[in-house]
């Protein structure tokens, strides 16, 4: 059982330095995390890469904002400044990651 009491996937992540134990996270918020990193990546939408592509974007993007919450935040200005925009590619997105990597619904 997750912290919010849903049943998921916990996968272990590498430890952060000092804590020694590492982080667990929900499958679901992986796929989260890796959908915002394609969000904010270069690859236009619509296009059809494949897996070595969307990983390599997905590390490159998680590099250049500085993790996760980095590519959040650019995900939510985008959906400020152009929302449906936003909204065709966080789908676009979340396909790809979906089919690559799986992921919950």
């Amino acid at each position: 059982m997750l912290p919010n009491g849903r049943a998921g996937v916990r996968v272990r992540l590498l430890p952060e330095a000092g804590d020694g134990e590492g982080e667990l996270m929900s499958a679901t918020m992986l796929t989260v995390a890796r959908t915002d990193a394609l969000f904010v990546s270069g690859l236009s939408t619509g296009s059809c890469p494949q897996r070595g592509e969307i990983d390599a974007a997905i590390r490159a993007m998680v590099r250049c904002y500085h993790g996760s919450r980095g590519c959040a935040g650019e995900v939510a200005a985008c959906y400020g400044e152009d929302p449906e925009y936003a909204v065709r590619r966080i789908v676009w997105a979340r396909r790809l990651v979906t089919a690559e990597f799986g992921g919950h619904r």
